[in-house]
């Protein structure tokens, strides 16, 4: 009787002593796989425990540099009440993209990178470092292309529009239901 007690504590010892909770990959410097979340926490001050993606970290530096510099050059700040508000203060976060808006895109930080390279080289060339490293990031080429297309699906629409109209071509597909889009159409709406 006493040994399948002392076997059944040794059994479920030996089990619950094998739950364990792990911690972040970050904080584990045992693991080969810490190294790259301590490299980038402290070369960018990036940690991925507080962050959903590189970009969001990326996006609220730019927000604070912006900001700072909106308060001490200009003297307008957002979240003073005796001042109109912005409404662009509390937007979403636009699409890691150059297009459709390339200053969201590159930041004050690529302006100071840029006169760098042109003190050293004489050629001025802004290289957004923190939003390259979003778009290298999981996700960040889908959000990037996406940018891209949202740019440019006007142009692509306005095109074949023109070439319909000049070679009266029939509807994609030949299906007589699909509407044709034509000029005359885009300068109706």
């Amino acid at each position: 009787m006493k040994t399948i007690a002392l076997l059944s504590a040794a059994t479920s010892a030996l089990l619950f002593s094998s739950c364990v909770s792990s911690p972040s990959k970050a904080d584990d410097h045992w693991s080969n796989e810490s190294i790259a979340p301590r490299v980038a926490r402290v070369m960018l001050g990036y940690d991925p425990d507080q962050y959903d993606s590189y970009r969001d970290y990326a996006w609220e530096n730019k927000l604070a540099i912006s900001l700072t510099l909106q308060r001490h050059l200009l003297c307008w700040n957002p979240e003073n009440p005796y001042q109109p508000a912005d409404p662009d203060y509390y937007a979403p976060r636009p699409l890691n993209s150059p297009l459709p808006n390339p200053l969201t895109y590159f930041g004050i930080e690529s302006v100071v990178i840029g006169s760098l390279i042109y003190a050293g080289a004489g050629v001025f060339i802004p290289i957004p470092i923190d939003s390259m490293i979003g778009t290298l990031e999981p996700g960040g080429e889908e959000e990037f292309v996406a940018g891209l297309t949202t740019t440019f699906r006007p142009l692509r629409v306005l095109t074949v529009s023109f070439l319909d109209d000049a070679l009266s071509l029939p509807p994609y597909g030949g299906n007589e239901n699909e509407p044709n889009v034509s000029s005359y159409e885009l300068v109706a709406q």
